[in-house]
C-alpha cells in the first residue's frame, strides 16, 4: 500500500473539498494588497465561473436530469456538495409552479471563512459567479434568484431557480 492509499476516502474527499472551500480566501489575501478591489473582483469572478460550469460537467457525467427546475436545482446541489464536501448542507423544495428553492444550511466557504476571521461576505463574490455559471450551466433555460445568505448573516442560504429572464 502506498502512502496515498494510507488516507481513507472519505478523509481525502474532506480535505480536498475543504481546500477548495479555501480557495475565494487565500486569492483575496494573496492578491488583496497588489490589486484594486474592481479588478481582484473581476478576475475572482472569472476563475469561480470556471469552477461553476464543472457542476454540468459532473452532472452529465452521472446523466442527472436537467429538464425542469426541480431537476437543476437537485443537480447543481448535488455537484457542489461533491466539489465542496459534506460541509455543504442543503434541501431542494418545490415553491410556486417552475421554480425550486434550494436552501444551504451548511456552507463551507461561510465555514472557512469564520475560522478565518475573515469576514463571510468575502466568499460571497466567489459563491455568486460559481452558482451563476453552475446553474446556467446546467440549464441556460434557468437563472438562480438569491433570497437570503448566510454570508450576509442570514440563518440560510436560499436561492430560487427558475426560468431565467423572470
Amino acid at each position: 500500500m502506498d502512502a496515498f492509499e494510507r488516507i481513507p476516502v472519505d478523509v481525502r474527499w474532506k480535505l480536498a473539498a475543504r481546500e477548495v472551500s479555501m480557495l475565494p480566501l487565500a486569492y483575496r489575501r494573496a492578491i488583496r494588497d497588489g490589486a484594486d478591489d474592481q479588478l481582484y473582483n473581476e478576475v475572482e469572478r472569472a476563475v469561480w465561473q470556471e469552477q461553476g460550469r464543472e457542476a454540468g460537467v459532473v452532472a452529465r457525467a452521472f446523466r442527472m436530469p436537467l429538464g425542469n427546475a426541480r431537476e437543476v436545482t437537485e443537480a447543481f446541489a448535488a455537484a457542489t456538495r461533491l466539489l465542496f464536501g459534506p460541509e455543504y448542507r442543503y434541501e431542494v423544495n418545490d415553491s410556486v409552479p417552475g421554480e425550486a428553492v434550494l436552501t444551504v444550511s451548511g456552507c463551507a466557504m461561510n465555514a472557512r471563512a469564520k475560522e478565518q476571521g475573515e469576514n463571510p461576505l468575502a466568499a460571497c463574490n466567489a459563491c455568486h459567479a460559481y452558482t451563476n455559471a453552475a446553474i446556467s450551466g446546467l440549464n441556460p433555460n434557468y437563472a438562480p434568484k438569491y433570497l437570503s445568505a448566510i454570508c450576509a448573516g442570514d440563518k440560510t442560504c436560499s436561492i430560487a431557480v427558475r426560468p431565467a429572464g423572470q
